[in-house]
């Protein structure tokens, strides 16, 4: 008596295969899939650093302007507008 029948084992193959195609589709097409995702959101967190294990700070973007974000265990978050920062000058080598 066989516990595993060959088809069994051909479907299972079949089966994981597609998953890795999808896997490897998904791994391929992750830039351009978070932004259709993403659509035309006027809202986006741009970074989140932990200040300790419950405490965290974010930059959240909205409509091109930054606000810091601080989130403190038992307290309430404070919103800070940050200031526009200028693009890097760069020298021209001419």
């Amino acid at each position: 008596m066989d516990i595993v029948r060959p088809d069994q084992i051909v479907t299972l193959v079949l089966f994981m295969a597609a998953l890795g195609l999808g896997w490897l589709w998904v791994k391929s097409q992750r830039g351009g899939l978070a932004r259709r995702i993403a659509g035309d959101r006027r809202m986006r967190l741009v970074e989140v650093a932990a200040l300790s294990p419950v405490d965290r700070a974010m930059i959240l973007a909205v409509d091109g302007r930054e606000f810091l974000i601080l989130r403190c265990k038992g307290e309430a978050p404070v919103l800070r507008a940050l200031p526009a920062v200028d693009a890097p000058a760069t020298e021209d080598a001419a």
